[in-house]
């Protein structure tokens, strides 16, 4: 035995280093059963379990036979030839230069990243760089005995894989499904797997609708660098309409941009040129400024809807400036909206709308408290000249807030606020101010609350009692309304020291803001949340409606609550409950997550009047669930249902399968809501996605293998 080991180390001692040698790599290292070398021809003969480490290279095989005069090394195999740890070359031969970066590899299989199969004839390797196969089929599909022919494979009369750039090119390539042809591409180049952005076509759609008809979408991505890329999207349609998909990033070191849009040549609207654009974009000035963007535009009020782009009534673009510190906020911004619904005229809401939001707080202390002073400043615009309908105006306030918190030693927390704001308004186009108004509002809050805690067996319990006093009077002074027209009282304003959603608007008189919460946090991980409060006036001032829940001496009862088992189930209610009206809103949540099926549902009430409507009373019921009907099968339905006239919205339908190689979408949905520019639409769609090119991520990889890689 000891005389086998020293001429095995012999034999690697004067054989191995003349296979570097060209290269000027690293030596090679050579383990086998048996090592036989003939110094006079001279070849070295390996055999048994054979393996050769060279750089990040390593060739395993049964027998080898390296001749160091023609530097060259002849395998049989089974063997196997790794290349780092993305590309594994499985073959019945090998004649491969002693660096292994050249050669022939004959009746060889080869898996990419163990994803991609790439079977064929005959395999070269040439300059450590290129793979290419003659006569060769590619999939990421698992083959077996039993299952011999994939579900889907690119055959091809040559494939090349460019190791440095990883690319794949196809010459003379056939897409089967199954045994079935089903496309001929003469030259198809796509990116190897792990490659995470590269310039190609990506996956088709087919997509159709009652307003569209059939149509078919093939994707472009072209990448710009490394900080930037462009797709282009053309879709036909067996209408005769015609778009061209648009979506652009760019990032630089201290900004971005992105644009989205699309340009049709309609045949719905007389092969008129329609279209859209969505621009989002910031760029980081000095001293903490950051500038931001936003544009929507489109060429007429149905298009996004007609094209399945978004469901939206109103655009809203605007371009701003902010910064914000510890102790300071900076807000500057300029709005512009259109109106998309004929029921939301755009002579009604403002077309132009500015603001500027200033708010300095003082370091130090202030009579033991904290204090604040704030500008702001609000313009709007209207596109109407009518009286009052177009009213245009400018509104400025100031003011300065004094803030204070302490606890007693007996666990009571106890905190004082006063503010004083001034407003000052200009307005135009509205009789009813025929002259510049302001006012000013003085208010004062004090406040009271008694955390009680308990802890046993790991599980943590505590209550909370909270009352809040406060003192507001605007005065008399009438002023416009432009942002306090609905009112949204509930859970998470109920200690506000407004309960309008706006400034133009402020409560006025004496009340007291009541509540008590409890919060339970068990040991097992299930959690509960509970929340019940109201506002009581020591008289009305009249400035809310019955709908409202805030109108007389007592408020209708604010009650919320959060149920919670990790990873489960999840549930919350909230609810404003009392008084005339009897149930004024009620909002109900629920989701559901199992092994295999999920559910996502929610119920909304909405009185006249609360929901922004004098009219009707608004219902509705969603809900949005999905189930794994197997490894590989998947489905899913959403549905929206309006409770006040008993009929659907909207539905869908979404069916996927997935296995290690395919994965397909079907999805059905229909619009069942109808007004006098738009109409009930049903939609189809198909997507097809072959996995094995390009990264796809982790999420993407479903019960992969790869023979026995």
């Amino acid at each position: 035995m000891w005389r086998l080991a020293l001429i095995a180390v012999v034999a690697v001692l004067m054989a191995l280093p003349g296979m570097a040698a060209e290269s000027g790599r690293s030596k090679a290292a050579l383990i086998a059963d048996q090592i036989t070398y003939n110094g006079y021809y001279p070849v070295l003969t390996a055999s048994g379990n054979v393996q050769i480490f060279f750089g990040t290279t390593i060739l395993e095989a049964t027998e080898i036979r390296y001749d160091s005069r023609a530097n060259r090394i002849h395998a049989t195999g089974p063997l196997r030839l790794r290349d780092g740890q993305r590309i594994t070359i499985i073959a019945d031969f090998a004649d491969l230069s002693g660096d292994m970066q050249d050669g022939i590899l004959a009746n060889a299989r080869m898996v990419l990243n163990k994803q991609l199969q790439l079977a064929a004839v005959e395999i070269r390797r040439r300059d450590g760089r290129y793979n290419e196969l003659y006569t060769a089929t590619a999939s990421s599909c698992v083959v077996s005995e039993t299952n011999p022919t994939p579900l889907w494979q690119i055959r091809a009369r040559r494939i090349v894989h460019d190791e440095k750039a990883r690319r794949l090119y196809f010459e003379g390539a056939q897409l089967r499904l199954g045994r079935l042809p089903v496309a001929y591409l003469p030259r198809l180049r796509v990116p190897a797997p792990s490659v995470r952005r590269a310039s190609g076509f990506l996956v088709p759609e087919v997509t159709s609708s009652d307003k569209l008809g059939t149509g078919i979408a093939a994707p472009y991505f072209i990448t710009l660098g490394d900080y930037a890329d462009l797709t282009l999207t053309p879709r036909l349609y067996s209408s005769g309409s015609a778009t061209l998909g648009i979506d652009f990033r760019k990032r630089f070191a201290r900004a971005g941009i992105d644009f989205t849009g699309a340009v049709s040549h309609d045949a719905r609207a007389n092969n008129q040129l329609r279209g859209y654009t969505f621009t989002d974009g910031y760029w980081l000035l000095n001293n903490g400024m950051r500038a931001g963007l936003h544009l929507e535009l489109t060429s007429d009020d149905t298009y996004l809807l007609d094209h399945g782009i978004s469901n939206t009534i109103r655009l809203e673009s605007n371009i701003g400036l902010s910064r914000f510190r510890r102790q300071q906020l900076f807000e500057t911004s300029l709005r512009g909206f259109r109106s998309l619904s004929s029921t939301l005229s755009g002579d009604t809401i403002p077309h132009l709308l500015a603001e500027v939001d200033f708010r300095q707080r003082l370091g130090s202390e202030m009579a033991g408290g904290e204090a604040a002073f704030f500008l702001q400043g609000y313009g709007y615009q209207r596109n109407s000249g009518t009286n009052i309908i177009g009213r245009d105006g400018i509104r400025l306030s100031a003011g300065a807030d004094w803030r204070r918190q302490w606890m007693t030693a007996g666990g009571s927390v106890y905190a004082t606020t006063a503010e004083l704001r001034a407003d000052y308004y200009a307005i135009q186009q509205d009789t009813t101010y025929p002259a510049p108004v302001g006012r000013v509002t003085p208010t004062l809050a004090a406040e009271w609350r008694l955390p009680l805690s308990r802890q046993l067996d790991g599980t943590l319990e505590v209550i909370e009692p909270r009352i809040q006093l406060v003192w507001s009077d605007p005065g008399n002074t009438a002023v416009p309304d432009e942002d306090s027209r609905i009112v949204e009282f509930e859970a998470s304003n109920l200690f506000a020291l407004n309960h309008f959603t706006g400034i133009d608007r402020q409560e006025r008189g004496l009340r007291a803001n009541i509540g008590v919460s409890y919060m339970r946090r068990a040991n097992s991980g299930w959690q509960l949340d509970l929340l019940a409060g109201n506002v009581v006036r020591l008289s009305d001032p009249g400035q809310f409606i019955a709908a409202s829940g805030l109108s007389g001496t007592w408020s209708s009862l604010v009650l919320a609550g959060q149920i919670s088992l990790p990873g489960r189930f999840r549930m919350m209610q909230r609810s404003v409950i009392g008084g005339g009206p009897g149930l004024i809103k009620n909002e109900t949540w629920l989701a559901y997550r199992a092994k295999r099926f999920d559910i996502t549902s929610s119920y909304l009430w909405l009185i006249k009047d609360a929901a922004g409507n004098p009219l009707t009373d608004y219902s509705e019921w969603v809900t949005d669930a999905g189930w794994k009907v197997s490894d590989n099968w998947r489905t899913g339905v959403n549905w929206r249902y309006d409770l006040i006239t008993s009929s659907a919205s909207a539905a869908g339908l979404l069916l996927t399968y997935r296995n290690d190689c395919i994965k397909v979408d079907l999805s059905l949905s229909r619009r069942f809501a109808s007004s006098s520019n738009v109409s009930p639409s049903t939609s189809f769609g198909l997507k097809v996605s072959l996995d094995g090119f390009g990264n796809r991520g982790m999420k993407q990889q479903v019960n992969r293998k790869c023979g026995n890689i």
